[in-house]
């Protein structure tokens, strides 16, 4: 029976070692796979962590980059604004220095044609009748502002000699007697010291006898009054309208067309308003 007994004993024993073996294997391989699993949720999580890196330092390079480039703009605005203020600025000191005259106060012009001059300004209405930009006499003169207004006035008006034997600069208001040729030379730019402004033309004429539209010191309803006879009085519909209180340009040159031979006095005007100012 002992012996029995230990033969038994021994065989379960032997059963035993043999599941502790079985189940000791099954523990190590568990614990591997557990390592394994925790090494790849680690690598993921350090692959993501380092993806999220990426995109916050995209972000933040380009919002960097866009901030650059607002700066950048914002810059280059402020500097050609800047370079603008200056270019006109220099244009009237720089005709100054070219003329060696301070009696030159702005520049007109009108695209497509040979009126492109500075302006002068004098005590009076009569120096620059017979002198040029130059301050030294000359027949034709110059062209020139009325001593009484500054370019910056709601009204402005400014004077310059036409001739049918020199060519010089308001003949071309000439040309204006022709619709065709309004038609393409529509806008007067004016310079001064510190703006530049657009004129459009809105009415053409020739004045006779009625030279109140040189008057200056009037009421707003007068001024108003001024702006529709100018209008009305147009040798053409321009098919421009005038407001109250337009501000307005008015060039003027004597006619020398032969309908107004008889006159005495005969003042052609071309007159435009102001549309645009740029400080």
């Amino acid at each position: 029976m002992k012996l029995l007994e230990l033969l038994f004993f021994e065989k379960n024993l032997d059963k035993r070692k043999k599941e502790f073996i079985i189940d000791n294997r099954l523990y190590k391989k568990g614990g591997i796979m557990n390592k394994r699993r925790k090494t790849i949720k680690l690598f993921s999580l350090c692959i993501l962590i380092i993806l999220f890196s990426f995109q916050m330092v995209g972000e933040y390079k380009n919002r960097h980059d866009i901030d650059i480039q607002y700066v950048t703009v914002m810059d280059k605005a402020n500097m050609e604004t800047e370079n603008k203020q200056e270019e006109k600025e220099n244009k009237i000191l720089n005709l100054r220095k070219e003329y060696k005259n301070n009696d030159i106060t702005g520049f007109v012009s009108i695209d497509g044609t040979n009126i492109s001059e500075p302006i002068l300004k004098y005590k009076d209405n009569d120096y620059y009748l017979h002198h040029n930009s130059y301050g030294n006499y000359e027949i034709n003169g110059s062209i020139f502002q009325d001593y009484r207004i500054n370019l910056e006035d709601r009204k402005v008006l400014i004077y310059g000699h036409s001739s049918i034997y020199d060519d010089i600069p308001f003949n071309e208001l000439e040309k204006y007697y022709n619709k065709s040729f309004y038609d393409s030379h529509k806008y007067i730019k004016l310079v001064t010291e510190d703006n530049e402004y657009l004129y459009e033309i809105f009415s053409v004429y020739v004045e006779t006898s009625d030279f109140t539209y040189v008057n200056l010191k009037i009421s707003d309803d007068m001024y108003n009054e001024h702006l529709k006879k100018y209008k009305s009085n147009s040798l053409y519909d321009t098919g421009v309208s005038v407001t109250d209180g337009d501000e307005v340009i008015i060039l003027q040159t004597c006619s020398n067309d032969n309908k107004y031979k008889k006159y005495r006095k005969k003042y052609l005007l071309v007159i435009g308003k102001k549309i645009f100012k740029e400080v």
